[in-house]
């Protein structure tokens, strides 16, 4: 008997090497086990299963197909290109809730912020800079329903993602065709080659034949929506926050959530997030990380 059980344990051990090695080499099924339990914890065993094996498979990395996915709290379907960097978005943004706050326990005044600012007539604003596909905005769009969301993005494709998937909102989002900066300028992308989530933008002369668009500062889309100061600002740039907060950072004392993405592991020794660190260190924020973002409550005292 003895004998029987530990032949039984060693065979037990070479079939669980085997499948761990079928996982470690088969991506997809890797991709589908450690993601399965999020999925499922947001839209249950389903809908969770339905979209992860629809959403996370093997795609490209650059591609015009565009496919619907029905996701719940959603009203119509969010649509994604057949690219890795569109389901990258999806499950970030969707999926894990990156921008999400209610983790955090500072996220109980800025509840309380958008709270009043509603109660005393006013319309809070969200500034989604780096607004991609459209998903972020849709996140606070649902996150705060009677918000006004300006999303501004670069690339005129991701453009028009942006525009499609914000159309059943368009009366809270308004998407911003340029590039978020310190003052007015043309700016132009000068990584054209990388995927849909990773470009970069750098000034460019006014008369050229190049894809070129126009710059918004924080203080002028705020001079847009009729209000002093944003609620929120949501920041993912790919280091064009090195000179978004050089000059021009009035908003930055009156903002109670700035969200950014940091970048100097992509461009190191460049110094891209200094700027913002100056900035932000003169006034009173609580500081958390959760995954790529900072998150920067500002301290208006109780």
């Amino acid at each position: 008997m003895e004998k029987f059980l530990l032949s039984a344990y060693k065979r037990m051990g070479q079939y669980l090497f085997k499948f761990s090695g079928l996982l470690m080499s088969n991506n997809l099924l890797f991709r589908w086990i450690s993601k399965s339990p999020k999925y499922i914890r947001e839209f249950g065993i389903l809908h969770g299963l339905r979209l992860l094996f629809s959403v996370e498979r093997s795609v490209p990395q650059r591609s015009i197909k565009i496919n619907k996915y029905k996701v719940p709290g959603y009203k119509m379907p969010i649509l994604l290109r057949e690219t890795v960097s569109d389901h990258a978005t999806f499950w970030q943004c969707i999926v894990q809730r990156q921008y999400g706050v209610s983790v955090f326990p500072q996220s109980n005044r800025l509840i309380s912020a958008y709270q009043d600012a509603l109660d005393n007539g006013s319309v809070p604003i969200i500034i989604d800079c780096g607004g991609n596909i459209g998903l972020s905005a849709l996140y606070f769009a649902e996150l705060f329903p009677k918000a006004r969301i300006y999303s501004v993005e670069p690339n005129e494709e991701n453009f028009e993602m942006l525009k499609r998937n914000t159309a059943t909102v368009a009366d809270r989002v308004f998407p911003l065709r340029g590039g978020v900066w310190n003052e007015r300028d043309n700016l132009r992308i000068v990584n054209p080659e990388s995927g849909s989530a990773a470009f970069r933008v750098a000034p460019t002369a006014e008369y050229t034949n190049e894809d070129r668009f126009r710059t918004y500062t924080i203080n002028e889309i705020c001079a847009l929506a009729e209000v002093s100061a944003p609620l929120i600002v949501k920041i993912d740039i790919e280091g064009a926050q090195r000179n978004l907060f050089m000059s021009n950072t009035e908003w930055v004392c009156n903002t109670h959530l700035i969200m950014l993405e940091l970048d100097d592991w992509q461009m190191p020794w460049q110094g891209t997030s200094t700027p913002f660190f100056s900035c932000i260190s003169q006034h009173s924020f609580d500081y958390l990380i959760s995954g790529e973002t900072i998150f920067c409550f500002r301290d208006f005292g109780q």
